[in-house]
């Protein structure tokens, strides 16, 4: 017949192998568990836009996206290029998709765009049109990264652009 001390010694033994057993078993779940990606993002960007064969325009811009689901979103963007004793402006709105790896976005933008470009005090081009963008960003962190894409605006002209900025999620 078992004593007492090695009945008590088998089920200290039986109680500290099922709690390893069950903390490994929660610890494994906890790392699939991922936080969720912010909804919102905010970039504030230099954009660089061709207007005609001698004329290029630099100037910041401003976007914020807001995002649906895991791919979908829209987006509005305000760009205020500066030409040679001239400049532009421009809003654009667009759905957006990206795809989001551990640190790398992909993204793509289709929608309408209003556009203006002025030399001095007369406007010499721009109206509403279609705007096409893609981008892509590496987050440095969880809710910073540096981004970088190209753009194209039709708007009675074809105006083609690049921009580099920061990215910030919310």
């Amino acid at each position: 017949m078992p004593s007492n001390r090695s009945l008590l010694s088998a089920a200290f033994a039986i109680l500290i192998a099922s709690a390893l057993v069950a903390r490994a078993g929660n610890a494994q779940d906890s790392a699939l568990a991922v936080p969720p990606q912010p909804r919102w993002t905010l970039t504030g960007l230099l954009e660089v836009l061709h207007a005609g064969a001698d004329s290029w325009g630099f100037g910041p811009a401003l976007g914020i996206r807001r995002d649906f689901g895991p791919r979908w979103g829209a987006e509005l963007r305000a760009a205020l290029p500066a030409f040679n004793g001239s400049g532009g402006a421009a809003l654009d709105l667009a759905a957006t998709y990206t795809s989001l790896t551990a640190t790398t976005e992909l993204g793509a933008s289709l929608g309408a765009t209003g556009f203006l470009v002025g030399d001095e005090s007369e406007l010499t081009g721009g109206g509403v049109g279609l705007y096409i963008s893609a981008h892509a960003t590496g987050w440095l962190r969880r809710k910073f990264g540096l981004t970088l894409g190209g753009n194209l605006r039709t708007a009675v002209g074809t105006f083609p652009g690049a921009y580099a900025g920061l990215a910030w999620r919310f």
